[in-house]
């Protein structure tokens, strides 16, 4: 095997595209010379923002999405994708207020990462954030209800397996992890 070297396209046939979510079906030449004639790949045209959202308290808020793909009520934090000439900040902060009615301060980018990288070339940027002003205000097409739950509720949900949202599975443990609520003080 020859290391240091990565597959290379060699042709793609267009199975689906929309602005949404495109499904491609690649021809790849492998290091070792050998083809893959259909690698299954899932690409996403634009880039998704996460928000872990704190309070005075250092509660993290959680919002009860309905997710039709799966057929039930998930435990997430407020995600969405980034529109076309908008910084991730920015569509953060739209997210955060469409999906929770609250806007923020001080909000800090934690990290970016691939979900499923095997197959998909999706990118979430992962933030964090102090909340400024809360409203009922939000969109009830996707989301049921909000709360504020304690670092510990959250890990406990968490450790309950209450939620397999990935996106806020990771992003959760990432800011307690790495995130300082006390540099947004």
């Amino acid at each position: 095997m020859i290391y240091g070297e990565l597959p290379r396209r060699l042709e793609r046939n267009v199975i689906y595209e929309s602005d949404y979510v495109c499904l491609y079906a690649d021809r790849v030449r492998c290091p070792d010379g050998s083809v893959i004639e259909k690698y299954h790949q899932i690409h996403y045209p634009h880039e998704s923002v996460c928000l872990v959202v704190f309070n005075e308290r250092d509660e993290i808020l959680l919002i009860h999405s309905r997710r039709y793909t799966i057929g039930r009520l998930e435990w997430e934090i407020p995600t969405g994708r980034v529109e076309a000439g908008e910084s991730g900040e920015d569509a953060a902060r739209r997210e955060c207020r469409e999906e929770t009615g609250c806007t923020v301060r001080d909000l800090q980018f934690l990290c970016s990462y691939n979900p499923s990288n095997g197959m998909s070339d999706e990118v979430c940027h992962v933030f964090a954030a102090r909340v400024d002003t809360e409203s009922a205000d939000f969109d009830g097409n996707e989301v049921k209800r909000k709360r504020w739950v304690s670092k510990a509720g959250v890990l406990e949900l968490l450790k309950k397996n209450e939620t397999k949202d990935g996106v806020a599975i990771l992003a959760l443990l990432y800011a307690f992890a790495f995130y300082s609520s006390n540099t947004m003080v």
